[in-house]
């Protein structure tokens, strides 16, 4: 009888890194963060609220369509870090 061998793909990933993109080489350098108790958020060091500070540079664009009176129109809006 011969014997059956299942041939597993190489190339397989699970569900969750089907959209992912390759990481950039360079570090990325957080600042050190402590929280405030005064104001309740992170800060830096200096005392700059973290969510001021430059994040990983991304960019997005949502499209939405609106139907009303039908009249079909297209609501963009941009959100860049």
């Amino acid at each position: 009888m011969p014997s059956q061998t299942m041939e597993r793909p190489t190339t397989v990933r699970p569900f969750g890194l089907s959209k992912t993109v390759p990481v950039p080489a360079e570090p990325v350098v957080l600042p050190a963060l402590h929280l405030c108790p005064e104001r309740q958020i992170s800060v830096t060091t200096d005392g700059t609220p973290f969510i001021n500070e430059p994040s990983m540079g991304s960019s997005f664009e949502t499209v939405s369509q609106t139907r009303e009176d039908s009249q079909l129109a297209d609501d963009k809006d941009n959100d860049t870090d």
